[in-house]
């Protein structure tokens, strides 16, 4: 199959999405090196993607509140296929009717349900490629590629200029990433708070980045002794400042994985994702939360009653992230900054029942949505 233009369509939503697509998108590449490939994606991720070799240009979908924000958004793909002859299109999401839109064209070849034969505990960029390399769109040889993301050297030296600022050596800095970007994927503030305190007094600087949560990143770091407090920077600077840090601490958020696609060895806590699939690849440790919750589909999160009402289901606990305990994430620190060398570090899944901790009296089922979105 000759290709000679392709368009990968990445309308999942979020930035470890976006992640989660990058080794689909460099086997096309290499499967097609002569081949345009474009991507159409939402703000702000799709900054990460300028200037990228692999990519030829970037086309932005609208996303936004508001009853017609999906009718915007299947606009602006509709003008992105008629903006070229595309000879292969792939694309990540089933949501708003894309695939529809997509298998209408006159492509030659369209690839819409990257999803399909899922398995629980498969990651979602190996499901991808095996996905492509069974619709024979990209070469048998692509199964290993992994997320990478690409730091100018220019971004390099600015992430640099930041922490000579902060008097730190990078490699002796842990990073906690308090925001997670809904409430019931973040890991407890006082959490932060314990871990922080713990890796400092163990002889390590920890540093915490604004983000999207200032003032909780604040107030963290007033709390830990001699923490450095990092103000927003934008999202390609951020990624160039994780590369370099001994260890990135973060719950279930984009940010822990652009930090594991340049480098940075990441200790991730899961809660109401299943680490199996949405974990962060290696080097890293994904803590799964041990919380036996009846509402957890480890196969689409988004059909959780806690993922659409932004709350947990029981009445006394906030979510299911504050049963990974900081005793439990400062022993895992220890062994991936110990092992931070090593190439490949065995993430620690879930449990499933054996010793699950279970929900307790004071509870409050919610009846589930009768809607449930597709991905």
């Amino acid at each position: 199959m000759v290709v000679r233009s392709a368009l990968f369509v990445e309308l999942l939503g979020g930035i470890g999405d976006l992640i989660f697509a990058l080794p689909a998108i460099e086997a096309i590449k290499r499967t097609h090196p002569n081949a345009d490939l474009d991507v159409i994606t939402f703000a702000p991720g799709g900054e990460l993607l300028i200037g990228d070799p692999r990519v030829d240009r970037v086309l932005y979908a609208h996303r936004g509140p508001g009853p017609d924000a999906a009718e915007k958004m299947r606009r602006d793909v509709s003008e992105a296929l008629k903006s070229k002859e595309y000879d292969l299109i792939v694309c990540d999401a089933r949501h708003s009717g894309l695939h529809e839109l997509i298998d209408a064209q006159a492509t030659r070849r369209t690839v819409t349900h990257l999803w399909k034969g899922a398995g629980r505990d498969e990651p979602i960029p190996r499901l991808f490629l095996r996905r492509l390399r069974e619709e024979q769109v990209i070469d048998p040889g692509t199964e290993t590629i992994r997320a990478r993301f690409l730091l100018s050297d220019e971004e390099r030296r600015v992430a640099r200029t930041i922490w000579a600022r902060l008097g730190v050596e990078a490699g002796n800095a842990v990073v906690l990433n308090v925001h997670s970007g809904v409430p019931v994927k973040r890991w407890p503030t006082e959490h932060f708070v314990a871990l922080g305190r713990s890796l400092a007094a163990d002889g390590w600087t920890v540093v915490v980045p604004a983000g999207e949560a200032p003032r909780v990143a604040w107030d963290v770091a007033e709390r830990i002794s001699s923490a450095r407090f990092v103000p927003k920077v934008g999202l390609r600077v951020s990624a160039a400042f994780l590369a370099t840090a001994a260890l990135v601490v973060s719950g279930d958020s984009g940010l822990a994985h652009l930090a594991s696609a340049v480098g940075a060895p990441v200790l991730a806590i899961y809660g109401p994702t299943w680490a199996g699939r949405y974990g962060v690849a290696s080097r890293s440790i994904n803590l799964g939360s041990p919380f036996d919750c009846p509402e957890r589909q480890p196969m689409n999160f988004t059909t959780q009653w806690c993922w659409y009402s932004g709350q947990c289901i029981y009445s006394n606990k906030v979510n299911c992230c504050e049963d990974v305990l900081p005793d439990e994430a400062l022993d895992a620190a220890r062994r991936l900054i110990g092992q931070c060398d090593e190439r490949a570090i065995p993430a620690v899944q879930p449990p499933t029942n054996a010793g699950a901790r279970t929900p307790g009296e004071d509870q409050h089922l919610p009846k589930r949505p009768t809607e449930n979105a597709d991905a």
